[in-house]
């Protein structure tokens, strides 16, 4: 005995086939089997920089005089605190790798640092400049800041010269840096002034 397969009984002016979104109003997005993680992080940054404009009534406007949960000297109403913070952006653009595998070649990271004047400074630094810094800022600053400083990325010797290591390990620093660098009480400190002007 032969099995018949079922179809829809629709009535005699309509196909057999089933067309489960023939009158769907909204938009159907057929979604990659994977995930491109470039273009993943290029749609996140372009809604990170997209502005937020908040309408705040007279009852829910923030007052003036509220102070910050992180700095005494900054307020949240108008962000027009005295903190020394010089950086208003940070991003580790890439890396670069310098000199022969077998002559002692190393890695430099080049890293942009945006002022609040709006200008970009390129500094470029090796892991061991990072490694430099954080012992410095464990050493000399205060106690009660020493929580706020996050450590390094791990090294690995066996990987140090791979793309995907590297990757990994520019957005880490990059994390890092911009912990320190926009931290409001550790961002303004003459460590950071001079590591990045050296």
């Amino acid at each position: 005995m032969a099995l018949r397969s079922p179809t829809l009984s629709r009535g005699p002016s309509t196909p057999t086939t089933p067309r489960p979104f023939e009158h769907a109003q909204g938009l159907i997005e057929v979604l990659p089997d994977k995930i491109d993680v470039e273009e993943e992080a290029r749609l996140y940054e372009e809604l990170c920089d997209t502005p937020v404009e908040f309408e705040f009534s007279t009852a829910a406007r923030p007052s003036v005089d509220a102070p910050s949960i992180y700095s005494k000297d900054i307020w949240l109403g108008d962000h027009s605190g005295e903190s020394l913070v010089f950086a208003r952006e940070v991003e580790v653009v890439g890396w670069t790798n310098v000199g022969d595998k077998r002559g002692g070649a190393y890695i430099v990271y080049d890293c942009a640092i945006k002022t609040k004047e709006g200008t970009v400074i390129h500094v470029h630094k090796r892991y061991s400049a990072f490694a430099e810094l954080y012992a410095r800022l464990r050493a000399r600053l205060p106690q009660s800041h020493q929580r706020f400083i996050s450590p390094l990325p791990p090294k690995s010797p066996l990987s140090k010269f791979r793309p995907s290591f590297l990757d990994q390990r520019r957005r880490l620093l990059q994390h890092w840096l911009s912990s320190i660098l926009l931290h409001p009480d550790i961002g303004g400190c003459e460590i950071l002034r001079e590591w990045v002007m050296d």
